[in-house]
């Protein structure tokens, strides 16, 4: 499958060009809840690559209060409640009504409505949904579960379990929190076990919104690929999520909302997405700038490729990590993705140590060990 892309509200017209040009890596792209009905473009040169497009309803919000939710599918100005939910199929069908009808022509791959897993109630709250929306069309349907980071055994199993029972062949997996920059082994190996145990069940497996997790997983084989959004989304916090949409926009001298959805530019040498203003910093420093920087396609014409086309730049550097990894056979894959790792981490503490201001942020490495000691891991009981 390789990596896919989550669109945000301005990254249509780049993922076009990029599409039209080159797609070896990617597998599909997901076209943004709100900005859909102008990514039609951008579908239709996915589909001529052979990718498939699917669309984000973002339901997992819609049981909060306080949070205002306008163009959402299923929103109604009122929370949820999940307890009536479970309880009342009529409710359920009208959400997934407004879902699907919400989707664009163009998916290829329906989305259904879900919700964060807590326990096995929800659980088997979002199969049901997922169940009513592949009676509901005649496309393929991949479900989202986002799922505790470390979920218990016995939970993992059961859903393992009525997920395959039920029929379903492929999933979007998400674990909430995971991929932040400080993430330990046990978490990432609760994680990688986790999705193990789908992918051994026959059940193809996206890991959700995962940036150096997702893609230490793909080169492991414990999923089938991974997502990311377009300089953004490369972690899952389900509540830091809804506390930010929670807290009142900014707004700027003319009383309207300010600013927008933070999107960063990808440094490949640290494996990491910075801010614009750190990216200039950095890339003009001429001891380190081409150990960080990029070369490939527009990128090798210029000083600051990364920063001149953040979005093209993200997407070939993601891309390309993928494709490399595909086109190496299985057995090398861990070895080149912990060279990688290893090759970031030596970055990251060359950059904090000599490269750094005062008031920046430290380049946190534990997650990269965590991977990098999670793939040793792996390739020992391989061989075991």
């Amino acid at each position: 499958m390789g990596v896919e892309f989550q669109l945000d509200h301005q990254d249509h017209h780049k993922v076009e060009d990029f599409l039209a040009r080159q797609s070896a890596g990617v597998g599909a792209i997901t076209l943004h809840a709100k900005a859909a009905k102008y990514q039609a473009s951008a579908a239709e040169a996915a589909i001529a690559a052979g990718l498939d497009v699917l669309y984000d309803p973002r339901t997992e919000r819609l049981e909060y209060p306080g949070l205002t939710l306008n163009g959402l599918p299923g929103y109604t100005g009122e929370p949820y409640d999940l307890d009536r939910l479970v309880a009342r199929a009529d409710e359920r069908q009208l959400l997934v009504d407004a879902v699907l009808t919400a989707h664009p022509d163009v998916v290829t791959i329906v989305t259904p409505p879900h919700f964060l897993v807590r326990d096995h109630r929800s659980a088997h709250l979002n199969l049901a949904l997922a169940e009513a929306a592949r009676l509901a069309t005649n496309k393929r349907v991949r479900p989202v579960l986002t799922l505790k980071s470390r979920l218990n055994q016995e939970l993992s199993h059961e859903i393992v379990k009525i997920y395959t029972e039920a029929g379903f062949t492929e999933l979007d997996l998400r674990f909430t929190p995971l991929g932040s920059e400080n993430d330990g082994i046990p978490k990432i190996r609760s994680a990688f076990a986790t999705a193990r145990l789908f992918r051994d069940a026959g059940v193809r497996v996206i890991l959700g919104r995962s940036g150096n997790v997702g893609q230490a997983a793909f080169a492991l084989g414990h999923v089938d690929g991974f997502s990311v959004g377009v300089g953004q989304m490369e972690h899952v916090d389900h509540a830091a999520d809804v506390s930010r949409q929670n807290r009142p926009p900014t707004l700027n001298a003319d009383g309207k909302k300010a600013g927008g959805t933070w999107q960063g530019v990808y440094l490949p040498g640290i494996a990491a997405t910075v801010s614009m203003r750190r990216a200039k910093e950095l890339l003009g420093h001429s001891d380190i700038r081409t150990r960080l920087g990029c070369r490939v396609d527009s990128c090798g014409a210029s000083l600051f490729g990364p920063i001149d086309d953040y979005r093209t730049h993200y997407l070939h550097s993601r891309a390309g990590d993928v494709a490399a990894l595909i086109e190496t056979p299985e057995a090398w894959r861990p070895k080149l993705e912990t060279d990688r790792l290893r090759r970031a981490i030596e970055m990251r503490d060359l950059v904090n140590a000599a490269y750094r201001k005062g008031s920046d942020p430290e380049l946190k490495t534990r997650t990269l060990h965590s991977l990098v000691d999670g793939i040793q891991e792996d390739v020992r009981a391989a061989a075991a």
